[in-house]
């Protein structure tokens, strides 16, 4: 996934109501970015960081400047969660998600007011077969070498857990793809300790049918694009 246009350099200086951030351009100038990250972020949102913005003058937009990535420990992690559909219809298109591969048609779900939480829709090529149903969530707390998932208790976690079960009910396939948009780590673990209750369903569904796909992603200037499976260990 390539960004529209080039980024632009600036230096956090807080990161605040989840989705603001204020930052320090290159050329002195605080502005005020939207942050379209609902996770706590615990070791990306540290004032001083390196972070890199994109700009939009799309006509009645508040805030023309959105957070993209930031330099953590020399590397580059994507932040911008609304990023997640993209990276991944890509990664399906191209075959680096090929887990996904041989399917007729990718069918985007938008988000609505109590709606569906799945992102998409694999359509088979065979009727014969069952849709695939794919949710996409995000990683971004490291430890070590690894990820942890999740990284603290989110009720729409849950909520997309409670349709992918829905959909194994109905002899449906059901996919939930971990997605970690930085390429410094070798492992997405399971936090018992940031929401017990979730990873016990987690597993639960994983007996039951459920499929985990975790993908590391190359992020540079340009864009960012999957390019590694990760192992999920519980």
């Amino acid at each position: 996934m390539n960004f529209d246009s080039p980024l632009y350099r600036a230096s956090l200086i807080e990161r605040y109501a989840t989705v603001l951030a204020d930052v320090c351009l290159e050329n002195g100038e605080a502005v005020t970015a939207y942050c379209s990250n609902t996770t706590r972020m615990k070791t990306l949102a540290v004032p001083g960081a390196e972070v890199f913005l994109s700009f939009n003058r799309k006509e009645g937009r508040r805030l023309l400047y959105t957070w993209e990535t930031v330099s953590a420990n020399g590397t580059l992690v994507g932040v911008n969660e609304t990023r997640r559909y993209d990276i991944t219809a890509e990664g399906i298109a191209n075959g680096v998600l090929s887990e996904l591969a041989g399917y007729r048609e990718i069918r985007r779900v938008l988000p609505s007011r109590g709606g569906s939480t799945v992102d998409m829709v694999l359509i088979p090529q065979d009727d014969r077969f069952p849709v695939c149903r794919v949710a996409i969530v995000t990683a971004y707390l490291k430890q070590g070498v690894d990820l942890l998932f999740p990284d603290g208790i989110y009720v729409w976690n849950r909520k997309v857990l409670e349709e992918l079960d829905a959909a194994l009910d109905a002899g449906e396939r059901a996919v939930l793809i971990v997605l970690a948009q930085r390429i410094d780590c070798i492992g997405v673990r399971a936090d018992w300790t940031a929401d017990a209750q979730y990873v016990t369903s987690l597993k639960e569904f994983c007996d039951k049918g459920l499929e985990i796909l975790c993908y590391g992603c190359t992020v540079s200037s340009q864009g960012i694009w999957a390019s590694a499976r990760l192992p999920f260990m519980f």
